[in-house]
């Protein structure tokens, strides 16, 4: 069980440091001129006004929407990222000119480098303001659910800062008057408040935010990154006496670089910090190297708690939530359990976009049901408010409530047709539950009028090969793929056009290229090797096709439509007894192989060819 306690802690005080009270250049100077709330700080001497910048959470990303060069576009708020940055995708949909980085200069993501290049963004939108000629890097990996970037601390660290995301918002604060050495959690009221040095780094302007915890009793310097979630480092968590017997292996751990690395789930005895306990926990484990820190405090933990960064101080106050601290001890999505009771009681009055930010935080923490809650009031102080309703759909979605899901997403389209996200929500429970002829009528619609570099055509692509739609698909990744030269996915992208081409038995040439390009990358990989042989197969070249083969198994012994091909070219090639083994080894290892193979005129024997709704690219 996850348990959370705090010990009392004398107060602490910083170094005596000038207060920056006076003129902001840039970006500062800019906001201040906008109309700031001023919020009374409990000490009179000290003054707080605020500018408020609303957050959304898709899953655990918290998310702002800027408008770049009058486009939308959606960026992580990624505390971790010393620059803020698009993707090459996001370069190329708006149009801008993208330059080679300063001489020297190199960019590094956790588990590799980044290919990151210069764009300069003439009018950039955020908040009440509109600034020009904002500097950007361009590159990096897609994160999924729309987002084009990322928004990082040379625009989010240059004055004070409060993450309030479970309430969805973040704060750029200004303080006035005698407010060096106060305790600036003006929120706490009576609720304990922790108070914590940050180390300094003299050569940042924008420094980023670490501090020394302790895990297992040791300690680490933890990095805090609103851009992830919660992990330990393995060298760390050795040195806490984390033993290999205890770690569960788990999906890879992947970032802004290119490469992967290995990832483990393992428990934690204690982790301590500014007097703060969190026992019985579990985290990832993560075979990452970094110079200037050990732990990653991600998302959860700013999830779990309400936190106000002091530029000047160099200090942060921070009061808990209450319910899990970290993502892999929040309650899963069924039982949705409310966790403990909160510190801070939620804000009141709140209109309904609050409401609906709220309730895509509480779903983030798996409270599910309080997220329905703040949904429901959403759409009802707002029922022509589209976003609310997708939002409750995605609730509905989560709670395997398909039916309510697809009448809040009908409902989002009904007051907005150009909510793509609705569309291609709706398509994706319409291609499951049906009309399978309306998801068509989605993605279709989609086709025409999203960008062309949308990363939502990747999943266009998935959903097409479900639909019996291979040739669509591969229309998707001809518009998904050239914008997209250094990401992750690349590979995994080009290896299933060259396999979907194979079995179509179009544009080999193509294929040959996308096989080619794959293995390139990752050229140890057995999937990659077995759709370039089936290719070769399709083009008749048997001693390649056999050569291909031959090193798929090598890899993966057990692949049975590289058994399958390896059958069909041994037979082809007068080795018959040896290729009759092998498809007979194939047919064990999956059953309905003759009937999928044939279904694309690649059957080992002339055969009858059953009835069955196969895929169009069948998985291997």
């Amino acid at each position: 069980m996850n348990q959370h306690t705090r010990r009392p802690q004398p107060p602490v005080r910083p170094p005596n440091a000038k207060a920056r009270h006076g003129a902001r250049a840039g970006l500062a100077a800019v906001l201040v001129v906008l109309g700031l709330c001023v919020l009374q700080h409990a000490q009179a001497a000290c003054k707080l006004r605020s500018l408020e910048m609303p957050v959304t959470m898709v899953g655990l990303r918290p998310t702002v929407t800027v408008r770049i060069n009058d486009t939308d576009v959606r960026l992580l708020v990624d505390s971790g990222a010393f620059y803020s940055m698009l993707t090459d995708a996001t370069a190329a949909q708006l149009k801008l000119r993208v330059t080679h980085l300063p001489f020297g200069m190199r960019v590094h993501g956790a588990t590799g480098p980044i290919d990151a290049r210069l764009t300069t963004v003439k009018r950039l939108q955020l908040l009440k303001g509109e600034f020009a000629d904002v500097e950007f890097l361009v590159g990096g990996n897609e994160l999924g659910g729309g987002i084009m970037g990322l928004l990082g601390r040379n625009l989010l660290a240059f004055t004070d800062v409060e993450y309030d995301l479970a309430q969805g918002m973040i704060r750029f604060m200004f303080p006035e008057g005698e407010c060096e050495g106060r305790n600036l959690a003006y929120w706490a009221a009576d609720t304990p408040v922790s108070e914590l040095a940050l180390l300094r780094d003299a050569r940042s302007k924008s420094p980023a935010l670490r501090a020394i915890g302790q895990l297992n009793g040791k300690d680490v310097e933890v990095l805090f990154d609103t851009g992830a979630v919660s992990i330990v480092s393995l060298a760390a968590a050795r040195r806490a006496g984390i033993t290999e017997a205890e770690m569960t292996p788990t999906a890879a751990m992947r970032g802004a670089g290119q490469g992967e690395a290995k990832a483990w789930v393992a428990p934690v005895g204690t982790f301590e910090l500014a007097g703060e306990t969190v026992r019985n926990s579990r985290l990832r484990i993560g075979n990452f190297e970094s110079d200037d820190h050990d732990m990653l405090l991600g998302v959860d933990f700013f999830l779990s708690h309400r936190i106000y960064v002091s530029k000047s101080q160099r200090r942060m106050f921070f009061t808990y939530n209450g319910g899990p601290v970290f993502a892999l001890n929040a309650a899963p999505p069924a039982a949705a359990a409310s966790g403990a009771a909160a510190s801070n009681p939620p804000p009141q009055n709140l209109d309904a976009a609050a409401h609906a930010r709220r309730g895509v935080a509480s779903a983030a923490r798996g409270d599910l049901q309080r997220a329905l809650a703040d949904l429901d009031r959403a759409c009802e102080m707002e029922p022509q408010g589209a976003g609310h309703f997708l939002q409750r759909g995605r609730i509905h979605l989560a709670m395997r409530q398909p039916a309510q899901a697809l009448q809040d997403f009908d409902t989002a389209l009904r007051l907005d047709n150009t909510q793509a996200e609705a569309r291609l929500h709706r398509a994706l429970l319409r291609a499951s539950t049906g009309p399978r002829e309306g998801a068509l009528d989605d993605l279709q619609v989609l086709d025409r009028t999203i960008a062309p570099q949308a990363p939502m055509r990747l999943t266009m692509a998935d959903l097409y090969l479900r639909l019996n739609r291979p040739e669509s698909a591969v229309a998707q990744w001809n518009l998904w793929v050239p914008a997209r030269d250094n990401d992750a996915s690349l590979p995994t992208v080009l290896n299933n056009r060259c396999w979907t081409r194979a079995l179509l038995g179009i544009e080999l040439d193509q294929a040959i290229d996308d096989c080619d390009r794959a293995l390139d990358l990752k050229p140890k990989t057995a999937a990659y090797l077995d759709s370039r042989a089936w290719v070769r197969l399709r083009r008749g070249e048997l001693g390649d096709a056999l050569a291909d083969f031959d090193r798929a198994l090598d890899l993966r012994p057990d692949g049975a439509w590289s058994l399958y091909g390896r059958g069909i070219v041994r037979t082809r090639l007068g080795d018959v007894e040896p290729g009759r083994a092998d498809i007979e080894a194939a047919r064990k290892l999956r059953p309905t192989i003759d009937a999928e193979a044939g279904r694309y005129g690649l059957a080992a024997e002339p055969r009858a060819v059953p009835a069955m709704a196969a895929p169009a690219g069948p998985a291997r």
